[in-house]
Order: C-alpha cells, then structure tokens, then sequence
C-alpha cells in the first residue's frame, strides 16, 4: 500500500500542524481554512511555500481578479468652467431683476 505524501502546514495562529495529507489539505481549502498564501512545507523538504505555488494544489484557487480599469476623469479647460459659471450667475442675475 502506497503512503500519500504527507504536508506541515502553518496556521493563522503560527502554529505547525501535521504531517496532513494532501486529502486534509484540499478539505482545508474547501471550508477556507487554508488560503492561496498559506505557509506549506512540502514532503521531504526543509523550506517553507505558499501553497498555491505546489503545482498539485495551484488549481484549487480561482484566479485572481483583474483589477477594475482606471477611470480617467474628464478634464475640463478652465475656461469652459468659468464660461458656465458666469453664465449661471448671468441667468440667476436676470431673474432677480425679474421679480
């Protein structure tokens, strides 16, 4: 009988959980108690990854969202503003003298 690999994983709380098996860890990612950015140590290794950089476990996370395009707010020339602003003032001006 073949032993799947088995994982250490690092909580939120810093703490060291394991050997896990890969099986636990795709339960973990399924309830969010594990993330993309999550700290793994893979079998037979002595760093540390983030877990979505172990390509048996890349696609469990949805690719990230592109960000929303820039909107790029019109940019009026200073002298259509004081155009409309003396002419709201002309109109208000005239009613005025009106009543």
């Amino acid at each position: 009988m073949i032993t799947p690999p088995d994982y250490q994983v690092m909580g939120e709380d810093g703490q060291e959980y394991g050997p896990v098996s890969d099986e636990q860890i795709r339960a973990w990612v399924a309830e969010h108690r594990l993330e993309r950015k999550s700290p793994v140590k893979p079998p037979d290794s002595r760093d540390w990854v983030f877990l979505e950089s172990l390509p048996e476990f890349a696609g469990l996370f949805a690719p990230p969202a592109p960000p929303p395009p820039k909107r790029q707010l019109q940019k009026w020339p200073a002298a259509i503003l004081i155009a409309l602003a003396a002419g709201l003032i002309l109109l208000v001006l005239k009613a005025i003298k009106h009543h």
